[in-house]
């Protein structure tokens, strides 16, 4: 069959060497497939990002942005004293731009005193909380100017907008807007992304078969795709400890004649919360994770994020999965198995969300069983300045050395958005005893007794 492509050939003769070289993307194209399957386990998180679309990027330098939701909770940072005279009061606050004209406010915690008909509420009974909406804003400290809805009764409008006392400290959650009849407007909405920088890496493996041993005899079959193919393993494994724990930096060194080189940071730095897992318990000797601890675990991995999904993915170490592990109650032990991104993970499902679990061997490997990090995985990002790429090099050509060798290279990084949305884990830790005091103790009862001897040998 005669061979009518544009594929050019030498001699007619199709070979591994010159296809690699005239029509690179076939050979690219089929790693990219096999990388996803080498040992997938012990890299998730590269695992996950190789899922997703990677963007490119045209320099080492990546900003990227994150666009969090206005905050629903803040506290007063000072008394409010009870309302005598005027239309509204300063709202002591600590940041004055979460509220906004006609927002009604909650006061968590502070009764209201009287209803809609000017009556006070019923002694004994459940009275609602303190109902408040903005108006304005003080014109000398930019607080929000407030009144209330269902507060003391004002002796001239006889309506119940006097504010009761609000003592510091007091929880306020922002509620929906009060707009009036006539009112075309309102307090305007802006948010502005916050601009974050990362590095990519430059991440390279070589991998190199010296003729001699590739025609040597074996008994196995050991080729240099199998080479290759353990060098892939290799590169992704490292490539994951610097996705996880990598320091962001940008070096000059002399070793480099002052060449630029590129450190991308690590994602574990950039979660936006710290949750402790368990309590310690001192007759087992590791932390327990009770029920009422994971409804609190989850409810913080769930609750405040500012936005996120239903579905966590918890990478762990061998201590924390194991506390996790030891749960028994029916509802939240650990019990489905969840396939996805080539990974099987075992998945609890509870009232907030279902997070997937899976032991994560590096962290281990960093001395830290008793960690995991919770990423909502619809906001880990990847960018890319040079795909995943293959180069053969000629080393016998250029007269260097008598092998086969290939180097496998990518220029790239990870990132997490919206921080808040995922969450460093720590086992719970024993309570730090402080042995001071025995020591001294000691020494003072081992003088004691030095001295009793020496008194013993004057006196025979």
């Amino acid at each position: 069959m005669v061979n009518t492509g544009a594929l050019n050939t030498p001699g007619g003769i199709a070979t591994l060497t010159q296809g690699r070289t005239d029509v690179e993307e076939l050979y690219l194209s089929d790693i990219d497939q096999r990388i996803v399957k080498i040992r997938p386990l012990a890299t998730p998180i590269d695992q996950i990002s190789r899922y997703a679309k990677a963007q490119h990027c045209d320099s080492f330098e990546v900003k990227y942005y994150s666009v969090g939701t206005r905050e629903i909770k803040c506290v007063t940072t000072a008394d409010v004293g009870p309302m005598t005279s005027g239309a509204s009061v300063a709202l002591p606050v600590g940041d004055a731009n979460m509220f906004t004209l006609d927002d009604t406010i909650r006061v968590v915690g502070v009764k209201g005193t009287h209803d809609a008909n000017g009556k006070e509420y019923p002694a004994g009974s459940e009275a609602p909380d303190l109902i408040l909406c903005v108006c304005g804003k003080d014109p000398s400290t930019n607080l929000p100017s407030v009144y209330a809805v269902n507060g003391d009764i004002d002796p001239s409008s006889q309506q119940p907008i006097f504010i009761p006392k609000i003592p510091a400290g007091t929880t306020l959650v922002r509620m929906g807007k009060a707009c009036g009849e006539l009112d075309v407007q309102t307090g305007r909405f802006n948010s502005i992304p916050t601009p974050e920088i990362q590095y990519c890496q430059n991440f390279m493996i070589q991998v190199e078969q010296s003729t001699f041993d590739k025609i040597a005899a074996r008994e196995v079959g050991w080729g240099f795709s199998d080479i290759e193919e353990d060098g892939i393993y290799d590169m992704r494994l490292a490539m994951e400890n610097t996705y996880l724990f990598g320091v962001k930096n940008c070096v000059k060194h002399v070793a480099k004649d002052n060449m630029n080189t590129w450190f991308t940071g690590g994602i574990w730095w950039m979660a936006g919360k710290d949750i402790e897992v368990g309590q310690w318990d001192t007759t087992k000797g590791c932390a327990v994770i009770t029920d009422e601890n994971l409804v609190d675990i989850t409810r913080d991995l769930f609750v405040g994020t500012g936005i996120g999904n239903r579905r966590k993915v918890l990478l762990c170490g061998s201590d924390m999965l194991a506390a996790f592990s030891k749960i028994k109650s029916e509802k939240f032990r650990l019990k489905d198995t969840v396939e996805v991104w080539n990974l099987k993970f075992k998945s609890w499902d509870t009232d907030f969300g279902e997070v997937l679990t899976l032991h994560h061997e590096l962290f281990d490997a960093n001395g830290m069983s008793d960690c995991g990090l919770a990423l909502d995985p619809e906001y880990l990002s990847k960018r890319t300045h040079i795909n995943w790429a293959r180069n053969i090099l000629d080393l016998k050509a250029a007269g260097v050395r008598r092998t086969d060798a290939v180097v496998i290279q990518e220029v790239s990084c990870l990132y997490l958005r919206y921080a808040n949305a995922h969450a460093r884990m720590h086992l719970g830790q024993a309570p730090l005893v402080d042995d001071t005091d025995t020591s001294d103790n000691s020494n003072n009862s081992n003088n004691s007794n030095n001295t009793n001897n020496t008194n013993n040998t004057n006196n025979g």
